[in-house]
């Protein structure tokens, strides 16, 4: 095993290559400079022997927030981050001693441990192109797919979503062939929340037409207005989302919300006494259910969508500030617990039920399995997709300058949970009930909730009996 080598590059300048636990070392002997790159951040190796030279593909980041001030009068204006900034770079040296052909060996081994498995791995990429800025196709031709390639994947399928809640047929589909295929095959979801639902949904579909036991090998692309998944599970960009599934360093299992609507026979301890509405296919929710506050803002800037980008939801919480509501309802958790916010701690013991009543009205609520609905909100701090609870933030009787320090509190690390003013909780399952019709967010959709309409939470795993869901994370 060959850790390190000699070689030129195209200057013909003399370099080193070091091979070092996590990272490659790379040191220009002419003016004693040194750069590491992270293994992570490789994503293709190639040594041609004909020409003794070795290419090496890598894509790395810049925080352009790391030098961004902390500003002196924080506002909802001021405190979203920047984005992160991914460059693909390729670097190409060639030989000048005998050890690099070992060396890339060991490297390409390295950076790629699973590279064995790829040639015969099928990857099916279920791409939305009228998600987020309508770039998916672009950045699905101009990075994914070269990327994939390169570190050795062979067969790449794109399929295009479609409208009217068809996509999710499509996943079903999809997810019905995978019990022909010998290598468990990669479905990747790229586009934004809305498209990573109908997915996800459409593949659990597909286990009553399944004979055997099927893993679903699940890759989130984000591309849409919208990433919260993506961002709960730390990914920064298309280029990092597509590291992690030819990495394949973690696959996890993941939790969702199951979700259903009724009606209680009786108002006192309503909540024992719900019959429930025969629903045509199940609804799974991977992300949120609002009420109040938040599903306005998602119901009142669908229109400004194209026009806008998220850019609209800043506008319409303006809005909404200036002419705020309150909304009457009740809600009862079940195995919660609240979070203690003068000790900034959860306590040790579980609660069986928990009544929010009708002495105070609602101005927020959420219920989510995302820590940030957007980058840098970080409404739910303790949130996580991999955690089997829901997390529940509400505001209550609040006025307008209440609710904006919140928001900030959320830009701002998530310091929001430690005001008296917010109750944060974590459940198992909820069920909320309204007197009046209302509009909810279901994972940027939104749904109409009858008056005395009841909707009910319960967090349950993704996977089953014939069906394993894991995520690359």
């Amino acid at each position: 095993m060959t850790r390190s080598a000699t070689v030129k590059n195209k200057e013909d300048s003399l370099i080193y290559l070091y091979l070092n636990e996590d990272h490659l070392e790379i040191e220009h002997k002419n003016n004693n400079t040194k750069e590491l790159v992270s293994f992570s951040s490789i994503y293709g190796v190639l040594y041609q022997d004909d020409l003794h030279e070795i290419t090496i593909h890598l894509a790395s980041s810049f925080d352009p927030n790391s030098l961004s001030e902390i500003p002196d009068n924080p506002d909802l204006n001021n405190l979203r981050p920047k984005q992160v900034q991914w460059v693909q770079r390729t670097l190409t040296y060639i030989a000048a001693d005998d050890h690099l052909c070992s060396m890339a060996a060991e490297l390409k081994t390295q950076c790629l441990p699973h590279q064995t498995t790829f040639a015969s791995t099928p990857i099916f990429v279920i791409l939305n192109p009228t998600s987020g800025q309508q770039l998916a196709e672009k950045h699905f031709k101009d990075t994914v797919k070269p990327m994939l390639m390169t570190a050795g994947f062979q067969t790449v399928e794109k399929v295009l979503t479609e409208s009217n809640g068809r996509t999710r047929g499509i996943a079903e589909s999809i997810g019905k062939r995978l019990s022909s295929y010998t290598t468990p095959p990669i479905i990747v979801a790229m586009g934004g929340d809305g498209t990573l639902h109908e997915v996800i949904n459409g593949l659990a579909d597909a286990e009553g037409a399944l004979s055997e036991h099927v893993r679903f090998r699940l890759g989130v692309i984000p591309a849409g207005s919208g990433n919260a998944f993506a961002i709960g599970l730390g990914i920064e960009s298309i280029e990092h989302a597509t590291l992690k599934i030819i990495h394949a360093k973690q696959e996890k299992p993941f939790y969702l919300m199951d979700v259903r609507f009724g009606r209680a026979t009786q108002d006192t301890e309503w909540s024992h006494h719900v019959v429930y509405d025969k629903m045509e296919r199940p609804i799974r929710l991977l992300v949120v259910m609002s009420w109040g506050f938040h599903a306005q803002i998602v119901s009142k800037s669908r229109y400004l969508r194209y026009f806008m980008g998220n850019q609209r939801f800043s506008l319409v919480a303006m809005f909404l500030l200036k002419f705020l509501q309150q909304y009457e309802g009740e809600v009862v958790l079940k195995q919660v617990k609240q979070y203690d916010s003068v000790n900034e701690a959860w306590p040790d013991s579980v609660q069986e039920e928990m009544v929010l009543g009708t002495d105070k009205r609602f101005t927020y609520f959420i219920a989510s399995k995302q820590h940030s609905l957007e980058k840098g909100f970080k409404i739910a701090p303790h949130a996580s997709s991999l955690q089997k609870d829901i997390d529940i933030v509400t505001l209550r009787d609040v006025n307008a300058e209440t609710l904006t320090n919140a928001s900030i509190g959320a830009f701002q690390g998530g310091k929001h949970i430690a005001s008296s003013q917010v109750d944060y909780f974590k459940a198992n399952e909820l069920l909320l009930r309204v007197p009046y019709k209302t509009e909810l967010c279901l994972d940027g959709e939104i749904h109409n909730l009858s008056a005395k309409g009841i909707i009910h939470l319960k967090v349950i795993e993704s996977s089953t009996d014939r069906c394993q869901f894991t995520v690359f994370v």
